[in-house]
Formats: C-alpha cells, sequence, structure tokens
C-alpha cells in the first residue's frame, strides 16, 4: 500500500535533487515508467534502491502517482513549476 503525506504539503523546486529533476522530466516527456525502466533508459548509475525511494518521495507528495500500484509511475503535478498566488 502507497504512504501518502499527510500535511497535504508539496515539493518545492528548491526541495528537488538532480535525480527527482531526471526523474519528473523523464515522465513529462515519457508519461510512464518505472524505476527499474527508468534506470535502464536514462543510464543511471546508482542503487535500484536510491532512485525507488525517489520515486516514493514523488508519489509521497503527489507529484507522481502509483499505477494501480504496480510500480508503474504517471507524472501528476510538476514540482519543478511554481504556483505564484
Amino acid at each position: 500500500m502507497a504512504v501518502r503525506n499527510q500535511s497535504g504539503v508539496t515539493l518545492t523546486p528548491d526541495d528537488l535533487n538532480d535525480l527527482d529533476k531526471q526523474i519528473v522530466e523523464y515522465l513529462d516527456t515519457e508519461g510512464r515508467a518505472s524505476p527499474t525502466l527508468f534506470m535502464r533508459a536514462e543510464n543511471i548509475d546508482t542503487s535500484r534502491q536510491w532512485v525507488s525511494s525517489r520515486f516514493t518521495r514523488l508519489a509521497e507528495h503527489d507529484h507522481i502517482h502509483d499505477l494501480y500500484e504496480t510500480g508503474i509511475y504517471e507524472l501528476v503535478e510538476d514540482p519543478r513549476e511554481v504556483d505564484d498566488e
């Protein structure tokens, strides 16, 4: 079962590390991916656990969504975009 951010707080562009930005960019461009597919497509040289934890963090803050809890994610709200309201 997916862990949810109970506070409703979303991430700001300053909260994102380089990997987060790369994940969001990939999902924005390609539509959907699993952590493993993302790693292979982007030739990521780090642990799968670290990549999965970044996907989980983005999902906890409602920026990406795990489709039917299958491990396939899609972009919901781009945290790189600043809301000027």
